[in-house]
């Protein structure tokens, strides 16, 4: 048994504002199959890259194996696969690539084909291959499941169960819950490590949160009691104060000026000593205060629109340099219908989207689209954003105040407002593309994959938010939980092709 230690780790990057990780103590087994899941921004990413050597943090890390960081850098993608896979998992035998090639339904001929030329899911397959195929590493497995198709991610999953020891970051509930054995949780202000995958992990959160919540409503009452008390020792303090110089003319005569004096300065010192100590007992009392994780309520507005059918699509195509990925295409998407685009990698899914929103797109067929239809997009990537947040809210038209209100209910901490957005994280980016969204008013959302990147929380917020809103929605979305639990319908371009 090999255990992997941090003890009193903190960093910080260069010109940062603050502290990723302030004295960050845990321990794991690297035997594990062990999820890694937190809010973005909470340094999952980081975690990974400490472990992997690549940034230096204070304090002490004991890793007693050698670390692998997927996903590798590729210099040279117009190197053949077997060459760049080669690079990855330096010493592998090329049997063993193909043994974990074959495991995950990555064709044989892909490995003479340039890199390049391959989807990113099997991009996706053939690193995590490599990975796997080197002598003695620990696997550091960020985010695997961005460019995977269900059926992918289902098969990655049952890949990844057959595997002893690696540490894993994903937001895909469905997947975190086939293929680890222990979650660790990077919580506002503190760590938790428990056996058990995503489920498991949840419903104890939601246990221990409903026990905190009342804990914590519990010291508010007694913060507000002793405030009141404190209000009222300073009350009396004052008007004991007043006696020295506003003496009632009947004590006069029977006493002298220095002896109430003397009896205001007494009352006066007993009275900073109570506060003094009623003081204490508040913040004693607020150290109580439990690390609660709260999920903020978001708001949507959506329009009505007339008609009942909003979008029709029928006999639809998809063809790329000639190539037709897709077609037979058929599905209408009624007013309060949320329907879910579903396929392989390179269906056409996305070029379907775009096309319905006027953003490009290789779409023919017969398409029909109401008229007067206003349509909220969101599309898959959020890398062309740059420049101040202030600039990219004045941009969407947006209210600046509902806009950050929306930000900080899915835990975007004030700090980050006066960044410049390239230096967000993948999972920023994309909460700022959905934010831009929620503040539309529109008759149809449409969303091309706008959980990639976003932590469990903010699902579960987005996932709350449509089923009380019920907007109508045309979306594509892995995300098997998320598509389960908000989707009324689902078409399947794959099913289509026949």
């Amino acid at each position: 048994m090999a255990m992997i230690q941090f003890q009193n780790v903190t960093f910080a990057y260069d010109g940062s504002y603050d502290n990723v990780f302030d004295n960050l103590t845990f321990q794991i087994d690297s035997r594990w199959r062990l999820g890694l899941i937190g809010r973005n921004g909470r340094g999952k990413t980081t975690l990974l890259r400490i472990l992997a050597g690549e940034l230096r943090a204070r304090g002490q890390l004991v890793l007693p194996l050698a670390p692998a960081l997927f996903p590798f850098r590729v210099p040279d993608e117009g190197e053949l696969t077997l060459t760049v896979l080669r690079a990855c998992a330096p010493g592998a035998p090329d049997w063993r690539l193909m043994l974990e090639l074959n495991a995950l339904g990555v064709p044989e001929d892909a490995l003479s084909r340039p890199y390049a030329t391959l989807s990113r899911g099997e991009q996706t397959k053939a690193q995590l291959c490599a990975l796997f195929a080197r002598e003695e590493p620990y696997p550091l497995i960020d985010e695997p499941t961005n460019h995977l198709d269900m059926a992918g991610r289902a098969l990655v999953a049952a890949y990844l169960r057959g595997k002893d020891g690696f540490l894993l970051v994903s937001h895909d509930r469905a997947f975190l819950n086939d293929c680890i054995d222990h979650t660790l949780s990077l919580n506002r202000a503190s760590v938790t490590v428990q056996r058990g995958g995503f489920d498991t992990w949840e419903r104890e959160l939601d246990a221990k949160n409903a026990m905190e919540e009342a804990r914590n409503a519990q010291i508010k009452k007694d913060v507000a009691r002793l405030s009141e008390s404190a209000r009222r020792q300073a009350e009396w303090s004052r008007n004991t104060e007043k006696t020295k110089y506003h003496t009632h003319p009947s004590e006069v005569a029977a006493v002298d000026r220095g002896y109430i004096g003397a009896r205001a300065a007494a009352l006066m010192k007993r009275s900073l000593n109570t506060q003094a100590r009623i003081q204490r007992d508040i913040e004693e009392k607020k150290s109580l205060m439990k690390d609660v994780e709260r999920v903020g309520e978001l708001k949507l507005s959506p329009l009505a629109h007339p008609k009942r059918v909003l979008v029709e699509v029928r006999n639809g195509s998809v063809v790329y340099d000639g190539r037709t990925v897709c077609a037979g295409v058929r599905f209408a998407l009624e007013r309060g219908e949320r329907i879910a685009l579903v396929g392989r990698n390179g269906a056409g899914k996305s070029s379907i989207l775009k096309a319905l929103c006027g953003q490009g797109g290789a779409l023919s067929g017969e398409v029909s689209v109401a008229g007067g239809l206003v349509v909220s997009y969101v599309p898959q990537s959020a890398g062309h954003l740059r420049g101040s947040l202030r600039d990219f809210i004045a941009e969407t038209a947006a209210d600046e105040t509902l806009f950050k209100t929306i930000l900080r209910n899915m835990d975007f901490g004030r700090q980050q407002f006066d960044k410049g957005i390239e230096h967000y994280s993948e999972g920023q980016k994309k909460k700022l593309l959905l934010a831009r969204s929620l503040c539309q008013q529109a008759h149809v959302y449409v969303w091309d994959e706008p959980l990639n990147y976003i932590d469990i929380f903010s699902r579960l917020q987005l996932t709350a938010l449509i089923l009380q809103a019920q907007p109508t929605m045309l979306l594509v979305e892995h995300d098997r939980a998320f598509v389960e639990q908000v989707c009324t319908k689902v078409v399947d371009l794959d099913a289509a092709q026949g």
